[in-house]
């Protein structure tokens, strides 16, 4: 360029991310010698001596070929250098804001296991860092794809309460969570505002909104707003997206933890459960002079629906109970308890057993939700052990072992908590010395191995019989241990309930 002069100047700008910071200004020589003319004008318009002015531009030599090409690449790597210099200044800027903001950051998330307290202190650091007037936090729903507010940082009750916000309806969170960043120069403005007018009314003008994932999976967006246009540099949108990730970790990390202790929490109260509900089974049979019993319990689960009890009946009678109740687990242990509660009570009340099931039916009617319900077995044995009035209700049909023939006790009626109206009839059976009795849960005949074979009624009599010299304890032992070699490595899949009489 020629300044006003006549002389001749090159200048190279110098720039930093597309910032336009100086320029370097070489030459003020003259392409060509300057001519008397020339001099005596700028020695009348500037008031000069003629004589030193001439003198002067005499030592002014203009520029040639071979001066001006070293000159401007000289210039050139002048700027360039410099530009290099501010350069390595602004990362190094950045870094050391990037690097205290995430200490920040580490240092409030440190030890922090409340998830609404790490959500709450974010909002508020991502404003301090960036300079914002106010943020936001809102994390995903993913059955409902709502993304419902969790956090802010200086804004009015009157914008939190304009309504909710959903990934299908709003075009800036969508867009967010694809690239993971976007920029919103006037947001009451910009048509893809859900709530343009609320925008107005607290005075927000530009945002960021930034993607918060964890492991490649979004859980919500973070945003940024400010009173005034702002253009937020790339330093400043790469630092949200920096702080976004740690922010989220912290979230799910607290979450986890929260789930953590729940679980924790929740099989606490499960032991303590199947303590109560192991107490409701009896540890060892009762002693009876003409009976010999025997039982055993292996739950699938720590909680379990099925059970067995003994009732010591008024003049020597003993009452013995089995039943199944529908599902494992929670559900089941509670029915379980309920069903024992109603049929003890009943049972030290009513003599006749038909009577006794009919009252508990309607009690498990009453009490349980229509899914669930209860197989069970109640017998009398009469004080001498010679006589068994029964009741089957859906259940496990007993065997009667007798000269190795078997039969089943099949007198009852329909499972307890189907119908409240349902009647049952007693059975009466006349036992002799040496007969033996099972009384099980479908758990036993129903065990699978690992090709899906069921273990079935015909193997529990083979193993009766097998084992029907033993004492009754042993013979229960006996005919578990049976269906465990059958079931070998798979998995027990029902709870296994088995008792034993054997008659003197």
């Amino acid at each position: 360029m020629e300044c006003h002069a006549g002389l001749t100047q090159f200048a190279a700008p110098i720039v930093v991310q597309d910032q336009h910071l100086g320029t370097i200004l070489l030459g003020e020589r003259p392409r060509t010698p300057l001519s008397e003319d020339n001099i005596r004008r700028l020695a009348r318009e500037f008031d000069l001596n003629l004589d030193e002015l001439r003198r002067a531009a005499w030592a002014l030599r203009p520029w040639s070929d071979p001066d001006m090409q070293p000159a401007v690449e000289f210039l050139s790597y002048m700027a360039n250098a410099l530009a290099r210099r501010c350069y390595q200044e602004v990362q190094l800027r950045d870094r050391v804001q990037e690097l205290s903001a995430l200490y920040r950051l580490s240092s409030m998330l440190a030890g922090t296991a409340d998830v609404q307290s790490i959500l709450d202190r974010s909002a508020q650091l991502i404003v301090e860092v960036l300079g914002a007037k106010a943020s936001s936090i809102r994390l995903l729903n993913d059955s409902t794809g709502e993304l419902k507010i969790q956090a802010v940082h200086n804004l009015s009750p009157q914008y939190l309460n304009k309504g909710g916000i959903s990934v299908r309806t709003s075009p800036i969170d969508i867009e967010a969570l694809e690239k993971g960043i976007v920029y919103i120069g006037n947001q009451p403005e910009d048509p893809r505002t859900v709530y343009p007018a609320h925008a107005r009314a607290e005075g927000i003008v530009s945002a960021l909104v930034a993607a918060m994932r964890y492991r490649g999976t979004s859980i919500g967006v973070m945003r940024v707003y400010t009173g005034e246009h702002r253009e937020f540099s790339s330093f400043e949108r790469s630092l949200m997206q920096t702080m976004a990730s740690p922010m989220a970790a912290a979230i799910i990390d607290a979450r986890l933890r929260q789930e953590a202790l729940e679980a924790e929490r929740l099989e606490q109260q499960v032991s303590i459960a199947a303590t109560i509900q192991r107490q409701m089974i009896p540890a060892t049979p009762p002693r009876h002079p003409f009976l010999d019993i025997g039982a055993v319990y292996s739950p699938s689960l720590e909680l379990g629906g099925d059970f067995y009890d003994f009732i010591e009946l008024p003049h020597g009678n003993l009452g013995l109970t089995i039943a199944d109740v529908a599902g494992k687990g929670i559900p089941a242990s509670l029915t379980m308890a309920s069903a024992r509660a109603a049929l003890r009570a009943h049972a030290k009340s009513i003599y006749d057993i038909d009577r006794i099931m009919s009252e508990v039916n309607r009690h498990i009617c009453r009490d349980v939700n229509i899914s669930e319900f209860v197989t069970a077995f109640y017998g009398v044995f009469s004080p001498d052990g010679r006589r068994l009035t029964y009741c089957n209700a859906g259940h496990e049909r007993p065997l009667l072992l007798r000269d190795l023939c078997v039969a089943p006790l099949e007198v009852g009626g329909l499972m307890l908590g189907v119908e409240p109206t349902a009647k049952y009839d007693k059975g009466l059976l006349h036992l002799r010395p040496g007969d033996v009795l099972l009384f099980s849960t479908d758990g036993l005949p129903e065990g699978m191995n690992f090709t899906d074979e069921m273990y079935d009624r015909h193997r529990v009599i083979d193993s009766l019989r097998t084992h029907y010299h033993l004492d009754a304890g042993s013979i229960a032992k006996q005919i578990l241990w049976d269906l465990r070699r059958f079931r070998g490595l798979a998995e027990q899949s029902d709870d296994v309930s088995i008792v034993v009489v054997k008659v003197r």
